[in-house]
């Protein structure tokens, strides 16, 4: 005899914090995720709920189970505002066959804060989720280090300079047989540590000295993303496409000479406009009134300068973030073009599944509405003691092996300057958006 008794009802309760609240500085250890941009966000502990999905509907399977836990949850929400309420964070896997599972999760405890408002949010399946005495008993101050100095890490790369030099060849040669316009290709580097690494201490960091970008921790991903796959809000969905980049030496900036030569690199510029016609291709269904940059501009960052399109459109009713993210993914500044022929060619070259790398990281409401960021500038948590940075490039006809090498190298500094405290003491200033 089944049991066809009904599940139980998620509770959930926003309370306004009457205070400043740095959520830098409370950034717990066991936290269970974390999303920051400007010290705004959320950090969260725990879980009440979660699903966890494989395959080609993976997207698909974790917005319907949430949304049918949200259209019976009983939410308290006195703030109202954005992150408050009801929401789930959500990391997902990159190819439909990998054996990570993607991950949708509603935490027990919310700390937030969004427009300068603070909040606390508590949630409980079938019973009153109850309030801390204080929301320090939830979230106490950040753990100070040591997390190391980098003295301490072991960096070993899946190839040597000339092993992914010659991917990078074999990958050329496709495109110029025809099978491909583009090809992403990424390189791992297993990192190994003597000293605990403590993922609320890097999280720390990585927002501190890389406040532009969207800093994320769920799951096993962890790293501070500058490229946003889909932002949607009261109908309208925002996304950055970067693709085209230039490694700056010392955290430096292009000089306007070098600047103006890399806006009108034809390489880059070719790179680029794969990518953001895929966003614009792929949203025909989903939205109306597409709207596209008219040209690329310069997204400047601590030793790396892209070329960036932004894309807005207004949303058919019923569509969510999850739907347009589940959709844009992979875009061609993470895969390539054709999709098909270039995520087969990946698959050939590198030798490790991407897990949650390139993929969609971020969070949804009740509503639908959220963000989703292509999870870059990351590492993949493997334990206390280790993890594997990921990153890659764009290869186009063009492509340089030498310089693609340079230029993965270039997008693993976030996460390595995180593991050796070099940016303790840079002025976060020196990031600056375009």
């Amino acid at each position: 005899m089944s049991d066809h008794s009904p599940s139980p009802t998620i509770l959930v309760r926003t309370v306004r914090l009457e205070e400043d609240v740095d959520l830098l500085g409370h950034l717990p250890r066991g936290l269970t995720g974390a999303w920051l941009r400007h010290g705004q966000g959320v950090v969260a502990i725990g879980s009440t709920w979660s699903v966890q999905t494989t395959g080609p509907h993976r997207f698909g399977a974790a917005s319907s189970a949430f949304r049918a836990l949200a259209a019976t949850a009983r939410v308290d929400d006195e703030v109202r505002t954005r992150t408050s309420g009801l929401i789930a964070l959500g990391s997902f896997s990159y190819a439909a066959g990998s054996p990570r599972p993607s991950t949708l999760l509603v935490p027990r405890a919310v700390l937030g804060v969004h427009d300068g408002e603070a909040f606390l949010t508590v949630t409980a399946m079938g019973e009153e989720p109850s309030l801390p005495t204080s929301w320090r008993d939830l979230f106490p101050s950040t753990p100070v280090g040591p997390l190391g100095d980098g003295e301490d890490l072991e960096l070993e790369p899946d190839h040597t300079p000339d092993e992914y030099q010659a991917l990078v060849q074999e990958a050329v040669a496709e495109i110029a047989a025809g099978r491909a316009g583009k090809i992403v290709l990424s390189e791992r580097t297993t990192v190994r540590s003597a000293t605990p690494l403590e993922p609320a201490l890097l999280l720390a960091r990585l927002a501190r000295a890389y406040p532009s970008t969207w800093v994320y921790h769920l799951e096993d991903v962890i790293g501070a993303s500058p490229e946003m796959l889909a932002q949607t809000e009261d109908g309208r969905v925002f996304s950055r496409v970067l693709a085209g980049t230039r490694p700056v030496a010392d955290d430096g900036e292009l000089d306007e000479a070098d600047r103006r030569a890399f806006r009108a690199d034809a390489k880059e510029l070719s790179e680029h406009a794969y990518a953001a016609d895929s966003v614009v291709e792929r949203l025909v269904d989903l939205a109306e009134d597409v709207e596209v940059s008219p040209e690329p501009f310069v997204l400047r960052l601590p030793g790396l300068e892209h070329l960036a399109s932004d894309v807005t459109a207004r949303l058919r009713n019923g569509v969510t973030s999850l739907d347009v993210a589940a959709r844009l993914h992979p875009s061609a500044a993470v895969s390539g073009t054709p999709r098909e022929q270039a995520d087969a060619i990946i698959e050939r070259l590198e030798p490790h599944d991407r897990g949650g790398y390139a993929s969609p990281v971020g969070w949804m409401d009740a509503d639908g509405d959220g963000q989703w960021a292509i999870a870059l500038r990351m590492a993949h948590l493997r334990g206390p003691h280790e993890l594997v940075l990921q990153a890659g490039g764009g290869l186009v006809a063009a492509s340089d092996p030498v310089s693609e090498h340079a230029e993965v190298l270039a997008k693993c500094r976030p996460m390595l300057r995180a593991l050796r405290g070099d940016q303790a003491e840079r002025d976060p200033s020196v990031t600056s958006s375009v």
